[in-house]
């Protein structure tokens, strides 16, 4: 099924459906030197990078690339964000992620990390990602894929809760129902240029590349009202902001992070910076929902 939705509220659209496309956010003129940028990353990934995330094709962290700066500042975002209602935005990461040819499908996932804290099972969106597409995309070279409402159903999110597991990001078992259709999807093509912004708790993946042609996008992630979230949440997204405590770099110590880049890049989005709030220690990691947490209606 294509997603043919017509948008009243973008608050609420997101709130209910998990998930939002906005359209001709980009103009080609924005994207392509960020394009050229993000294949240049591309050619210079190691096989062993490639093999490791087989489904996703590519997970390359723009805090390597200080010209990302441009993109993540641009009056365009920040439009779109106000469109939201974000009350307080703050940047947590970004990643070129990129499907070469012939390239698998990403299976069924979601990405919410804090799932022991009661916030996780309210309204409130404590963070999303912002996709913004380099390139037409569509059931042929890996469209996004979206189980609407997915966010708040605790029997679809149990069934996903260890997708992120390494033999699955390397299709150790190309069987695995994680990679096949599943009922109620939505499959979502765009066009060079759309947005599409998604609830980190929805289930999602995307279509394999049936063609001989790399398919390229950004994910940039994003807490929409960070003052409103819990201090330890805050804790652990100020250490995944500098690269500490998260499978990217554990240490951070020797990593570039926006807080490092030039002066000029950083200008354009410090703004967007998130503080290390009170001294609590950081919520730990969690990606499994707890069902005792939801409410009695969204379990029946």
């Amino acid at each position: 099924m294509k997603n043919k939705r017509i948008y009243k509220n973008y608050k609420r659209t997101l709130i209910e459906d998990g998930y939002i496309v906005f359209k001709n956010v980009f103009s080609k003129q924005d994207l392509d030197p960020i394009r050229k940028i993000s294949l240049d990353a591309i050619k210079k990934q190691s096989k062993n990078h490639r093999e490791k995330n087989k489904s996703q094709g590519s997970l390359i962290l723009i805090a390597d690339y200080p010209q990302f700066a441009e993109l993540i500042g641009h009056e365009k975002l920040s439009d779109l964000l106000g469109k939201l209602e974000c009350e307080n935005p703050k940047f947590n990461s970004g990643y070129i992620i990129s499907k070469p040819k012939d390239g698998p499908a990403l299976f069924w996932h979601q990405d919410w990390w804090a799932w022991q804290h009661e916030i996780s099972y309210t309204e409130e969106i404590a963070q999303f990602f912002a996709m913004i597409y380099l390139q037409d995309t569509n059931q042929e070279n890996g469209c996004l894929r979206v189980l609407p409402g997915t966010h708040r159903n605790p029997r679809i999110l149990q069934k996903h809760k260890n997708a992120h597991s390494e033999s699955i990001s390397r299709v150790e078992n190309p069987e695995d129902p994680l990679y096949y259709p599943m009922e109620g999807e939505v499959e979502v093509p765009v066009s060079y240029g759309d947005v599409i912004i998604g609830d980190a708790r929805m289930v999602h993946g995307a279509l394999p590349n049936r063609t001989a042609n790399e398919r390229l996008l950004i994910t940039l992630w994003f807490h929409p009202n960070y003052k409103r979230l819990p201090e330890e949440i805050k804790a652990r997204i100020f250490e995944m902001f500098q690269r500490r405590g998260v499978d990217t770099d554990p240490l951070g110590t020797n990593s570039m992070t926006p807080e490092r880049w030039p002066t000029e890049e950083k200008a354009k989005v410090c703004h967007f910076f998130p503080s290390a709030g009170s001294s609590v220690e950081p919520i730990s990691w969690c990606r499994e929902p707890i069902w005792n947490k939801f409410s009695e209606s969204e379990i029946l």
